[in-house]
């Protein structure tokens, strides 16, 4: 099954190896625009960060990816991106269930202490232009059992008692993305450092102690906020600032 849906348009899949694989064919074929999305229903071979993979039961979760064409942003401005999705998405979720939803550096969203989001955005660059950038999406929405190496997953029934459709949910943040995606377009000066201020906000362990390990070394810093170029401040680590992929954190 495949199906286009409006406001914004939406591709929509029975099932999919990635809806970010996917997205990434349309804009090889020439067939991607600005705003446009997929969703699957189910997904068999998700993408997450640094490799991992993102499964989902059919029809239990949000499986999204949009496609973007951010060529008026400058290639610093890629964090600026990443950090809208997750503000974005967080709010989106304490919207439908008030309560403790945070943003764990980089990306993902956390309700309390477990993993309720995962997300990744990849690019495609043409020199120092900014062509394209997929922004994946996978939230588990009525998934109630999960893989013993997701013991720290949580979904919005979890949290609610509710069950969804997940595609309605879908859209909705579809439009609620690219709203404030494009604002950030029409004036990334104004919306990009407004963005980081809510992110901050809610950033996962702000003013707490964590262990984090680096290169098989274990330490204990505490979370200050994270820098508009993505990086993570730490208080009492070995050094003030960390890259994304430098460190994991031990929960």
């Amino acid at each position: 099954m495949t199906q286009h849906r409006q406001i914004p348009a939406i591709i929509e899949l029975s099932q999919i190896d990635s809806t970010n694989n996917y997205a990434l064919g349309r804009i090889r074929e020439g067939l991607a625009y600005h705003g446009l999305g997929v969703f699957a229903h189910e997904q068999v071979a998700g993408k997450g960060q640094r490799g991992k993979k993102w499964t989902a039961p059919s029809g239990q979760n949000i499986n999204l990816s949009l496609i973007i064409a951010p060529e008026v942003l400058s290639l610093n401005h890629l964090f600026d991106l990443s950090d809208l999705v997750a503000v974005a998405t967080r709010e989106f979720l304490a919207e439908k269930a008030p309560g403790d939803w945070y943003i764990k550096w980089p990306n993902d969203i956390y309700y309390q202490d477990r993993k309720a989001v995962g997300m990744l955005i990849e690019n495609i660059l043409s020199g120092q232009k900014w062509k394209w950038a997929v922004i994946g999406v996978g939230i588990n929405i009525n998934q109630e059992a999960f893989p013993a190496e997701l013991n720290r997953a949580v979904s919005l029934r979890q949290v609610t008692g509710k069950s969804y459709d997940c595609l309605v949910l879908a859209e909705a943040l579809a439009a609620k993305l690219m709203n404030k995606i494009n604002k950030l377009l029409a004036d990334p000066d104004k919306n990009a450092p407004e963005n980081l201020e809510k992110y901050n906000e809610h950033l996962f362990r702000k003013n707490q102690a964590v262990i984090f390990e680096q290169e098989g070394h274990q330490f204990e810093a505490v979370v200050k906020s994270v820098t508009r170029d993505g990086k993570l401040l730490l208080e009492g680590a070995p050094r003030k600032e960390y890259e994304f992929g430098e460190l994991s954190w031990v929960l």
